[in-house]
């Protein structure tokens, strides 16, 4: 079975903390080609902070991906474009953008237009970029 038939069936943090497991060895594979990756730890401890019960608001965990001083996952995937790293920060950033989903949806803040774009779709990318990282 993929994560989205996995994951929906769960509440919503037990699916952040499914998917920091996933995450972790996405994180893994960046620090082996970028030790100075600060941005992958923060987003995989955002997820598991937030499956544990810890009240994050989605700006919050959104400013992990991107932010209005341009650091986030985002804009490291974008500086690793044809590096080794290049796919597995792509993997993390979308795992990180569908726990931020869950978190504006839980918190009912204004989802920006990134973030609202995203669904339960997102988890059939993370499979497909799973699967070429394998």
């Amino acid at each position: 079975m993929g994560l989205r038939a996995d994951l929906t069936v769960l509440p919503p943090r037990e699916q952040a903390r499914r998917l920091a497991a996933v995450a972790e060895p996405f994180a893994a594979r960046i620090e082996r080609v970028e030790p100075d990756a600060r941005e992958a730890q923060a987003a995989l401890a955002a997820m598991r902070a937030w499956s544990d019960g810890e009240p994050l608001t989605g700006r919050a965990f959104s400013d992990l991906i991107y932010s209005e001083d341009e650091h986030g996952t985002l804009r490291r995937l974008s500086q690793a474009a044809g590096m080794p790293s290049e796919m597995a920060w792509s993997a993390l950033t979308t795992a990180a953008m569908y726990v931020a989903w869950l978190v504006y949806r839980e918190t009912g803040e204004p989802m920006p237009s990134d973030v609202s774009e995203v669904d339960e779709d997102t988890l059939d990318l993370l499979d497909e970029q799973i699967g070429e990282l394998a």
